[in-house]
């Protein structure tokens, strides 16, 4: 996050009055389930890095749409089939961020070889895709504008972008070696320009319509002081230009999520700032996320009370070329895997990672999300949250029961994996570990249950284990994610 990005969370946690403003906006979430194309508190949204705009101009290709589809091949057999959507960062002219606010003519540096355009190899990206329960779209941004886009002298001569006090335009970033200006989200709108792009977007991908699906990156109002306009203008223009992709049948998600977008958008990359209250008071289905971000200071233990997905992007062998810092490192001895750099670990060992994310936190994302969330108790490291059913979730000894089962007792997760259906139950431990689980009552009625184990290649079945007394006695290694069914 951008030293602009952080003063603008800060400004805006500041402004009490645009707060109880966008606050009056929300949805009352416990009464109104407002509807979306997809559920995503069930569905694992993630991104892909295609490709970075070199200092130069040109094109840095990171993963072109070929190898897109392997990655999601492998991911769909990790997760054993999990809905998923994947919005594609840098499939645009030259990559990632280059020449907003168009975003009219797909990357042909990342096109197949028999294919005559990367528009042609994104339309097969998208259908091919399906076979692997995933959705493809695309990440955008409708905020930043470039002086390198094909649109800038129409912004600047029809006054689409914000201004300072002075008259100067208003610069909210630096990307690509080019500075960002806001965009008006007033002018843009009532000059019929930021329909118009949506139009122009989903004439040249119309298989949009059928993802259902888009995803806006930085989508932050600020004022625009040289227009004598505050947040709360363009916030409400903000909600204008959702209406008008909501009428196409396409959800907008964003990198975060404010109050007022509570009702509007159901799903933001980074949780912030939100507390323990706002989780109590929206359910997931109504609003979720992937994760808190690091820069802006957060209850982040809110992320196993309550549940949050993983990131991806930063995981994948390509992701980002040399842009990943050390710093990302993971243990090593919590994966078994050698000491080497984090660059060596992403080439070599990223199937690892990705399982050791996805269980770690999915499972547990997807179950507690099923339930409602009622209260409480407690406070610091001793809180207890109670769901639904009998669900409760101690944070102190990382315990999740449901009705005295138990569900999650450290790093030893045992969840329904309710998207594969018939019964199936879900045990992952990233260290090698040899327990006795209890059977949930549903299996009470089973002699054995089969196991599998989940791999990158799909199941590999490892036999067949008795029920007795209530109990099955389980001996993985670690990182060894296992499918385990009644029979």
């Amino acid at each position: 996050m951008t030293n602009s990005y952080k003063q603008l969370i800060r400004s805006v946690c500041l402004a009490k009055i645009f707060v109880l403003w966008v606050g009056a906006l929300a949805v009352d979430a416990q009464q109104t389930t407002p509807r979306f194309r997809h559920d995503y508190s069930q569905t694992l949204v993630m991104k892909i890095m295609n490709a970075l705009v070199n200092k130069d101009g040109s094109c840095q290709k990171v993963c072109d749409f070929e190898k897109t589809l392997e990655l999601i091949k492998t991911i769909d057999a990790l997760t054993m089939g999990v809905p998923k959507i994947i919005y594609l960062v840098g499939w645009q002219y030259n990559g990632h961020d280059d020449r907003y606010p168009a975003f009219f003519e797909v990357n042909n540096s990342l096109k197949r070889p028999q294919d005559a355009s990367g528009l042609q190899s994104l339309k097969w990206l998208m259908k091919e895709a399906r076979k692997y329960h995933t959705t493809i779209s695309l990440h955008i941004n409708m905020t930043d504008a470039y002086t390198n886009s094909p649109l800038w002298d129409t912004y600047v001569s029809k006054d689409m972008i914000s201004k300072n006090k002075d008259g100067s335009l208003k610069v909210i970033g630096s990307y690509n070696g080019l500075s960002a200006y806001q965009i008006n989200y007033r002018n843009e709108y009532e000059n019929g320009y930021a329909q118009m792009t949506i139009d122009k977007l989903l004439a040249l991908l119309p298989e949009l319509k059928q993802s259902g699906t888009i995803h806006l990156d930085a989508w932050f109002a600020r004022p625009s002081e040289g227009h004598s306009e505050s947040n709360i203008i363009e916030a409400a223009y903000q909600k204008k230009i959702w209406q008008y992709w909501n009428a196409k049948g396409i959800d907008v998600t964003t990198e975060a999520v404010l109050d007022y977008m509570v009702g509007m958008v159901p799903f933001s990359y980074h949780l912030y700032p939100i507390n323990q209250d706002f989780f109590l008071k929206n359910p997931a289905k109504v609003f979720t996320g992937t994760d808190f971000n690091p820069d802006v200071p957060s209850d982040v233990d809110l992320g196993f009370l309550f549940g949050i997905s993983m990131n991806a992007e930063t995981i994948f062998p390509s992701a980002w070329s040399e842009q990943i810092k050390d710093s990302w490192y993971l243990p090593s001895d919590k994966l078994l895997m050698p000491q080497v750099p984090w660059s060596e670990m992403r080439r070599t060992y990223w199937t690892k990672i990705f399982i050791n994310e996805f269980y770690e936190h999915c499972p547990q994302y997807f179950f507690l999300n099923r339930h409602q969330r009622l209260k409480v108790e407690g406070t610091g490291k001793n809180r207890v949250a109670h769901f639904s059913d009998g669900v409760k979730v101690s944070l102190k000894d990382s315990l999740i029961t449901k009705n005295g089962l138990t569900l999650r007792s450290k790093s030893n997760l045992f969840f329904p994996a309710q998207w594969v259906s018939n019964n199936s139950y879900v045990f992952y431990s990233y260290c090698a570990t040899k327990v006795a689980l209890e059977v949930p009552k549903e299996w009470r009625n089973y002699k054995m249950v089969e196991v599998k184990e989940v791999t990158e290649n799909g199941f590999v079945k490892k036999g067949n284990i008795a029920i007795v007394g209530a109990k099955i006695q389980i001996e993985t290694l670690g990182n060894s994610p296992l499918l385990i069914t009644p029979k």
